[in-house]
């Protein structure tokens, strides 16, 4: 099959496939087409004798990486699987790999998570007298400027203060050997800055970048710089950019020509994927937001219209319960599989209990709660024994396991014995070796040591686990009352597990495949990705929906005091508001219409009344637990207009 069969010459998706203008913006709305275009582009451009290997595509996430690596490789024409498709975070990570960094910058590529830090802020001892929550203030403003690029490196100090602290945790860095994930890029752009005759740097003929609306502005820069004279096709959509606690920057793709000049425009308003009358409510919401790229947003008028159902219950319990009956009517009804129905909520709570549900019901249904994976003290403790295992010179994960149980992490101990292996020009690990091995004393740590002794001895269990059933390696960990902590950690495990058994043939030994597996293990708690299809009910956060899609998709629990959800300490309620309706956005375009069957259905659902309990466990604020929380449905409800049936109570669809 050639690039350009059956491909309407009058559509956008023409346009960007053959366009040969050096700088192309694409402004594409959800499920309009955009990633057929960006594959057949890179079919004509192979099929004109482009070499594969001089093509980068880069995604926002490593299953859309996937996706598209495994889509070019079976497109048939020669070279096509030598075709680079990988995420931004990925490549940079490549590019810190192959450069001199360790020796310029005595920076290690390997990703600190966010619990591991807590020792950090113990041991820089500063502010001194300071409590912990104003070192992570400090540590996020340190972050802020760091995707923002406010200065070069290491941030924006505005006083002594920050510079002080800044400079405390980079030697922290340095000397454990790691980088938190929002260094990987601004390292990665000062390293091509600063070395402008790498061969990274111009590397490739052609780039296509998508939902560059989810970079930050250091990503987009380090894109720029990577770029040399390759053409480039930007894809996006401002409407869809919903990761500010990310730092990301729409502003970059709506002012475009502040990095590249002058680009040529090429944008996708016809929404193929969506049922007509879920195109028209999202284009009446998301119209409510000002200073957008788009207009109007088209329904695809081969399309059915959708079956749409705004439902409100008396209380929470009878929502949970309702929607249960729901789906069971549905999938009894033979209307639609399990694996077409998601079911997005705004707390995982939430989630957990449907989930919960629907499996008594003999329903399959999983959850996908990813981006806060290891908040429970087992679960942390846990991962780190693990990747303590895995590599055993890490001194990130011994650090913190050494100060596991302590409030201040055992930091004075933990000096002591700093002190005493850099006055030797020994790793702390040697020296603990040495002192249960009584060659060397050291007073004033005995609780350090009690603590590593009980490492080792957990590193064993471990290890043989492993061995024998490794799928369950983390039930060792975890009491009885615990298993909803660990469920995601386990779910991520087990599939990477899967994917990749230890078998002789792909690895040189056990400990080879141990460290392969962690280190995905790793990065997928970093950057949580794209759940994949499955044949099973998939329930989780609207963040996590995005690039999904589904014929039935409910919205459940979307209540106002969940959606917006407006933190406390919020400067720029406005700002807040306008990414949460972005977010409603993304969620209620995960709706998809079929031509001839199941038509698409949306089921957007709130509630009156919540338990005291319940609404303190989500975050609402409450003036009496004991007391029930009155609720109302989210505003954005009203910023449907004309467009949207009328709420309805959710109790006339049970029958």
């Amino acid at each position: 099959m050639a690039w350009n069969d059956n491909i309407n010459k009058e559509s956008p998706a023409y346009k960007l496939i053959t366009s040969n203008a050096p700088i192309i913006r694409s402004i594409a709305g959800p499920g309009s087409g955009k990633s057929f275009a960006i594959k057949k582009r890179i079919m004509r451009l192979l099929e004109e004798g482009i070499d594969p290997t001089k093509i980068l595509a880069i995604t926002f996430t490593r299953t859309a990486a996937a996706d598209l690596k495994k889509e070019i490789s079976s497109i048939g024409v020669h070279g096509c699987e030598k075709v680079e498709a990988r995420t931004i975070h990925s490549h940079a990570m490549l590019i810190l790999l192959r450069s001199e960094l360790k020796t310029i910058k005595r920076r290690q590529p390997r990703i600190v998570l966010e619990h591991e830090i807590d020792p950090a802020l113990r041991d820089i001892e500063y502010p001194i007298d300071s409590k912990i929550e104003e070192r992570r203030k400090l540590l996020k403003l340190y972050e802020a400027a760091w995707a923002n690029i406010q200065v070069e490196e290491p941030g924006l100090p505005r006083d002594e203060i920050e510079e002080e602290f800044q400079d405390k945790i980079v030697n922290w860095f340095i000397y454990h050997q790691g980088m938190m994930i929002g260094e990987v890029i601004p390292i990665a752009l000062n390293y091509l800055k600063n070395n402008p005759a790498s061969p990274e740097i111009g590397k490739y003929s052609a780039i296509l970048i998508d939902e560059y609306q989810d970079l930050n502005k250091a990503e987009q820069v380090f894109i720029n710089l990577l770029r040399g004279g390759a053409n480039i096709v930007i894809v996006g959509d401002d409407d869809q950019s919903i990761y500010g606690f990310r730092y990301a920057y729409p502003e970059g793709i709506r002012q475009i020509s502040n990095l590249y000049g002058e680009y040529s425009d090429i944008n996708f308003d016809v929404i193929r994927r969506c049922p007509k009358r879920v195109t028209r409510m999202a284009s009446a919401l998301i119209s409510k937001n000002p200073n957008r790229t788009h207009n109007e947003l088209i329904p695809f008028e081969k399309n059915q219209e959708g079956q749409i159902e705004i439902l409100q219950w008396n209380n929470y319990e009878d929502e949970i319960n309702g929607i249960v009956n729901i789906v069971k009517q549905e999938t009894e009804q033979n209307n639609i599989t399990s694996g077409d129905i998601l079911i997005l909520v705004p707390r995982r709570l939430i989630g957990y209990k449907i989930e919960n549900k629907l499996i008594l019901q003999g329903i399959p249904a999983k959850s996908y709660f990813r981006e806060d994976i290891i908040r429970n003290d087992s679960v942390r403790r846990a991962y780190s024994l693990i990747y303590l295992l895995a590599n055993p010179d890490d001194k990130i994960s011994l650090r913190f396991l050494l100060g596991f149980g302590s409030n201040d992490f055992r930091m004075n101990q933990y000096k002591i014995l700093k002190n005493y292996s850099d006055d030797k020009s020994k790793t702390i690990r040697i020296v603990l070796d040495e002192i249960l091995n009584e060659k060397i004393s050291i007073k004033g740590i005995s609780n350090i040591i009690k603590e590593y002794r009980k490492i080792l001895m957990d590193l064993i269990q471990i290890k043989k686990k492993l061995a024998d059933d490794p799928l369950h390696v983390f039930e060792l960990f975890f009491q009885s009352d615990e298993g909803e902590d660990f469920y995601e950690i386990i779910s991520i495990f087990q599939e990477i597990v899967n994917n990749k058994p230890f078998v002789i043939d792909n690895y040189d030994d056990f400990d080879a495949w141990l460290k392969d597996i962690v280190s995905e293990l790793t990065y997928t708690i970093a950057m949580p990705d794209t759940p994949e299809t499955t044949n099973n009910i998939r329930i989780m956060s609207l963040h996590a929906s995005k690039g999904l899609s589904a014929k039935f998709v409910i919205m459940a629990s979307m209540i106002d005091d969940l959606m917006p959800f407006i933190p406390k300490d919020t400067n720029d309620v406005q700002k807040i508001i306008e990414e949460q309706r972005r977010l409603f956005y993304v969620a209620m375009t995960r709706c998809r219409s079929s031509k001839h069957d199941y038509q698409g259905r949306l089921i957007i659902s709130s509630f009156v009344w919540i338990y005291g309990i319940d609404a303190v466990k989500m975050g609402i604020p409450i003036s009496e637990i004991r007391n029930n929380k009155k609720v109302s449905a989210t505003r954005f409800i009203s910023d449907f207009g004309r467009t949207a049936p009328k709420t309805v109570l959710g109790s006339t669809l049970i029958t």
